[in-house]
């Protein structure tokens, strides 16, 4: 790792910890309650057909980490990490929860293992959503894109506000 990297994880909720739970142990319960009803297996594997792959893509797509460097911010995944070039960064500015709770998800996940997507808000316009809790939210507007990240400390903040002023 550069020395000139600052990297920090992406802290997880506690209500996305029992999201995740509740959406994981849902196939258990599905098919407890099939083997009580005598329906066998197939509840079961058919939640499971259409959960497994869902709890995959998601888990494979959450944030993990934000790292930024001389030229790049990146939001760390386990695949396809997304990478803003801070040349490109016109606006750094906090965002209130209640402005992401109360957006339209167009696509995306609200809340297996992280809440993530595409969003609208009358304020904000389409946005791209990558948190891990409501709090500490950043809105970081690029010419085309917009995006809206969680847990972002001060130290960050402050090094992407740098980045706009220059």
């Amino acid at each position: 790792m550069a020395t000139n990297m600052y990297m920090i994880p992406m802290r997880r909720s506690t209500s996305i910890k029992l999201s995740t739970g509740f959406t994981l142990l849902l196939p258990l319960i599905v098919g407890a309650i099939g083997f009580l009803e005598e329906q066998g297996w197939l509840p079961l594997v058919i939640v499971l057909v259409v959960l497994v792959p869902l709890f995959i893509v998601t888990w494979l797509h959450s944030p993990q980490t934000l790292m930024i460097d001389r030229n790049t911010l990146t939001i760390g995944r386990r695949v396809q990490p997304v990478v803003i070039s801070l040349g490109d960064i016109r606006r750094v500015e906090r965002v209130e929860s209640k402005i992401v709770r109360r957006s339209m998800r167009t696509m995306g996940n609200g809340g297996m293992w992280a809440y993530t997507g595409n969003h609208y808000h009358r304020q904000i316009g389409n946005y791209k959503l990558f948190a891990t809790e409501m709090r500490n939210l950043l809105l970081i507007e690029t010419d085309k894109q917009k995006y809206v990240i969680s847990s972002v400390d001060t130290h960050l903040y402050r090094m992407l506000r740098e980045c706009v002023n220059q």
